[in-house]
């Protein structure tokens, strides 16, 4: 049975790829949007999944799914990233 954090992971590549693919802005912002939205639940239910009845961290190793690394998909993403690079100057 797969976990919810894969299926979390793999509908943030699903979004990634739509917004890759949309022709309107306002789309591609939308599916960026949920990509991250999607990003934020897989990284949540890999942090409930690691933890065990009794509070204590289980140990198991990072799934294959949860090594997605977004890829920007939009102009206004490289834009952001070099902004938060010359303010950390």
């Amino acid at each position: 049975m797969r976990s919810k954090s894969d299926h979390a992971w793999r509908m943030a590549a699903q979004c990634a790829k739509l917004a890759q693919g949309a022709d309107e802005k306002d789309e591609r912002e939308f599916y960026v949007r949920m990509r991250d939205s999607w990003i934020t639940v897989a990284n949540r239910y890999e942090f409930l999944d690691s933890i065990d009845e009794q509070g204590a961290p289980a140990k198991r190793p990072r799934s294959a799914a949860g090594q997605y690394i977004p890829h920007p998909v939009s102009r206004s993403l490289e834009r952001r990233r070099g902004l938060a690079s010359r303010q950390g100057r």
